[in-house]
């Protein structure tokens, strides 16, 4: 690719990533409510420790807002657990959760597309990569949050408890996995196109 073409793609990058910004910033709680319901269904198949219950605040910092009440006791040290029936909650910022889905859209509107049917396949691959990236980060964050709460508790027992998975994936994604995971399916998809009209060439 040639220096001129790099310039139109990179100016092109940034002005899709500029869009993108502004629509989350002006819809971005429109989105994140109708999206509710599909983080609630993860969130329950993520943890089955909870009933969940997921809504959009208005705030300072507009926020997605996790309530999740105990099925069952939840143990907290050998002498303490979360009563069954009570909700706690964790949030997090509508802005924050968008970044890695505007990420995954620049890199899908970006990409040099050659024909219709490239077209036509990568569309059929954004639609579930954009799915599996928004299970893999809000959802899992919000449960990630409040396990936070619960080793804090242990630790000032001075009690070691295992760090669950939530926790672990959530501390994974903000290390870096909110922009990798989204930079990589968009590449994939972006490859998986253009794999799939050569082979129909």
């Amino acid at each position: 690719m040639n220096n001129p073409a790099l310039g139109y793609l990179f100016f092109r990058a940034i002005l899709i990533w500029l869009v993108l910004s502004l629509a989350g910033f002006f819809w971005g709680n429109g989105f994140a409510s109708m999206m509710t319901p599909f983080y609630e269904f993860v969130t329950e198949m993520a943890s089955t420790d909870y009933v969940a219950t997921i809504s959009v605040e208005e705030r300072q910092e507009d926020a997605i807002v996790l309530a999740a009440t105990a099925i069952r006791a939840k143990q907290i040290t050998p002498s303490r657990a979360l009563p069954a029936g009570t909700t706690i909650s964790s949030d997090i910022t509508v802005l924050h959760t968008l970044v890695p889905l505007i990420i995954f859209l620049t890199i899908i509107l970006c990409w040099p597309i050659k024909s219709w049917g490239q077209r036509g396949w990568i569309a059929l691959l954004a639609i579930p990569s954009f799915f599996c990236i928004s299970a893999m980060t809000a959802p899992i964050q919000l449960l990630g949050l409040l396990e936070i709460g619960f080793q804090n508790a242990a630790n000032q027992a001075g009690f070691t408890r295992e760090e669950p998975f939530a926790l672990k994936w959530m501390m994974l994604t903000e290390g870096g996995g909110r922009w990798l995971i989204p930079a990589l399916f968009g590449l994939a998809c972006g490859a998986i196109s253009e794999r799939m009209i050569k082979n129909n060439d």
